[in-house]
């Protein structure tokens, strides 16, 4: 007979409490029942924080045809392993993992209602900015889940005390020293397998992963295109690992020395020859980026109908001058994402799909990064960024610092930071003011990146006249939309008073102007009615004080904006514009799992010819060197970006 590491007989009373104590193995096996049993709960918790009012295909496809709810349940038990290897308590341990996943499901519910994407790894970040949660969640509630979580854990530890069964203390006093280190040497064995199993999570994108091979079994597919299509099909926990950081992007098939000097090369020669014709400049002119927040045309949606036109003056500036219409990354967010290709000319199209948000992930980890603003500043201009919010908002106080601008300007430091009624964010007409006085006070032509802030969710109730709304949408869904245009109506006014004091000015400006996403403020019942690019199209025009000409454009990326505005400005471009400029030739628009081309056709690589995939080459060649490659040829491509 084998020895018996603890002797004790299976079942005694525990004089402290009086409740019967039974063996140690079946506390080992009543400790493995309930936490597997656990583990697969708080995955279903997880897995419903996304299913619930979708169709019958993701329940079949969550929990019938693949792996992945299974293996959802593992991670998490295995996170369950460690903890009461750590604490020696099975139920307490339970609690904290099921106060972190309802934390997590809710975040992902209230996330997927605001925005229509799941919640991200590197939402992380947000923890930092308690001031922005507060504005999508009142704080109330935040305090309740605070009290919640707390009481979770707190049952727990109770209800464990009270009926779970003892475990074998971790240090076995009444056993020789040898079998006390053996038995303490299973317990870590046990904690550091559990662990490096999980670590492993964290390579998830490596090649070769284990865990992505079990979440692909039976030819599953990533759908990058759609993260929240991607949560539905290969688990909650497979879509959170699929979105772990990873390399930026793939090394491009040639990439080095010599194949980036041959391309350097091209390009330098193809914008001689555009330059030869071009006699313009921006050298002594202020160059005014707008991305508006949420700023959209909502008239060109189904599914309603608004009693009055919220944005007149910008539709006939647009229709009288150069405009077009942008293709957004996502709907309801990508604010960020908009802004970095606008300034780096670099599509997230191009990156893997993992990288979520560049800013978060890529340029916050260098010293300096090649920008419009190191390009602008080496031709005399000062770059200044404007936003009037918080500073740590996606990084943007790193960022702004590694792109080089000379100063950042946010909400603490404007000069005016009024309100309109019951909106909690700084109006546009404040922001477009703060512009107009940097470029009164400023001797220097000034290149200047303005976020706004004014028609970010939530917009419910924010004025006392919202525009009203008729169609097949319910009193809620017509309150958010009927507030949303009412602060777009400022946003026209604002915008309108703004370029006529440009146009009045002694200086010259040209301003490019953007919408960078749909407000997450539309049902189901309306994005179905807007199948296809509907939910992700948003207005673009470029607009000089000198005389803008007529022109529409095609459906594009920000990625072509400032080409744009050099060519309409007939000024010069560097070889990088040259190259963006191409491509424009081929695809107008490119983001993660759409391409566009001139037509406005949705189109896949293979479509193109010969010159676009070679066009389409030289991108990714040219990105890949740009961000996080060796950056052969930034100074031949983009002199002066880097700053």
């Amino acid at each position: 007979m084998p020895e018996r590491l603890i002797d004790e007989p299976v079942e005694t009373t525990d004089e402290s409490t009086g409740r019967p104590q039974r063996g140690p193995w079946y506390s080992l096996l009543w400790a493995q029942r309930v936490s597997w049993l656990g583990a697969m709960a708080c995955a279903l918790v997880l897995e419903l924080s996304g299913l619930i009012g979708e169709g019958g295909f993701w329940w079949e496809s969550t929990f019938v045809n693949t792996l992945s709810f299974v293996a959802d349940s593992l991670v998490i038990w295995l996170i369950l392993v460690v903890l009461i290897g750590l604490t020696n308590r099975v139920t307490f341990s339970l609690g904290i993992v099921v106060a972190l996943t309802v934390v997590i499901a809710v975040a992902n519910r209230v996330k997927l209602g605001l925005r229509s994407e799941p919640v991200y790894p590197s939402d992380v970040d947000f923890i930092k900015e308690p001031g922005f949660l507060t504005t999508m969640v009142a704080p109330q509630m935040l305090v309740i889940a605070g009290i919640g979580v707390l009481a979770i854990v707190a049952a727990a530890w109770f209800l464990g005390r009270k009926f779970e069964p003892r475990m074998a203390p971790v240090w076995l006093s009444h056993l020789p020293v040898r079998r006390q280190l053996v038995a303490v040497l299973a317990r870590a064995m046990v904690v550091t397998f559990a662990l490096a199993l999980l670590v492993d999570t964290t390579r998830f994108n490596d090649p070769g992963n284990a865990w992505r091979a079990v979440y692909e079994v039976g030819n599953r597919k990533w759908r990058y295109w759609n993260q929240r299509t991607n949560y539905l099909a290969n688990g909650f926990v497979g879509g959170f690992l699929y979105n772990m950081p990873t390399v930026a992007m793939p090394t491009p098939e040639g990439y080095g020395p010599d194949e980036m000097d041959a391309v350097a090369t091209r390009y330098e020669r193809m914008a001689a020859k555009i330059n030869r014709n071009r006699t313009g400049s921006l050298d002594d002119t202020n160059v005014v980026i707008v991305l508006s927040e949420s700023f959209t045309d909502p008239t060109r949606l189904n599914g309603f109908d608004l009693d009055e036109d919220p944005i007149p003056r910008t539709r006939a500036m647009m229709k009288a001058g150069t405009s077009g219409q942008m293709m957004a990354q996502l709907y309801g967010g990508g604010t960020a994402n908009m802004e970095f290709e606008t300034l780096t000319g670099q599509s997230i199209g191009l990156f893997e799909p993992q990288l979520s948000s560049p800013y978060q992930m890529l340029v916050g980890e260098y010293d300096s990064y090649p920008s419009a603003v190191g390009w602008f500043g080496a031709h005399g201009h000062k770059p200044i960024a404007i936003h009037p919010y918080m500073t740590g908002m996606y990084k943007r106080n790193k960022v702004y610092d590694t792109f080089g601008f000379d100063e950042f300007i946010h909400d603490t430091t404007m000069s005016e930071t009024d309100m309109i009624d019951d909106n909690e964010f700084i109006s546009d007409q404040s922001a477009f003011d703060e512009v107009q006085k940097q470029i009164e006070e400023s001797d220097d032509p000034l290149m200047v990146n303005l976020v706004t802030m004014q028609n970010h969710i939530p917009v419910d109730d924010n004025y006392p006249d919202p525009i009203g709304v008729t169609g097949d949408v319910d009193d809620d869904e017509a309150n958010r939309i009927g507030n949303y245009a009412r602060g777009l109506s400022y946003t026209d006014k604002a915008l309108s008073s703004f370029l006529q004091s440009l146009k009045q000015s002694k200086e010259k400006t040209v301003v490019v102007f953007f919408g960078d996403h749909l407000p997450g403020i539309y049902d189901s019942d309306v994005a179905d009615a807007n199948p296809g690019l509907g939910m992700y199209t948003t207005p673009f025009f470029l607009w000089s004080s000198e005389g803008t000409p007529q022109k529409r454009l095609p459906q594009s990326s920000p990625t072509g904006f400032l080409p744009m505005l050099y060519e309409m400005a007939d000024a010069p471009i560097p070889p990088y514009f040259a190259m963006l400029e191409r491509m424009r030739k081929h695809v107008t628009a490119l983001e993660q799992g759409r391409m566009l081309s001139p037509t406005g056709a949705e189109i896949s690589e293979d479509d193109l010819g010969p010159a676009g995939q070679r066009a389409l080459q030289d991108a990714r060649l040219v990105q890949y060197d740009f961000s996080i490659g060796d950056r052969y040829a930034v100074d031949r491509m983009w002199p002066g970006a880097l700053r």
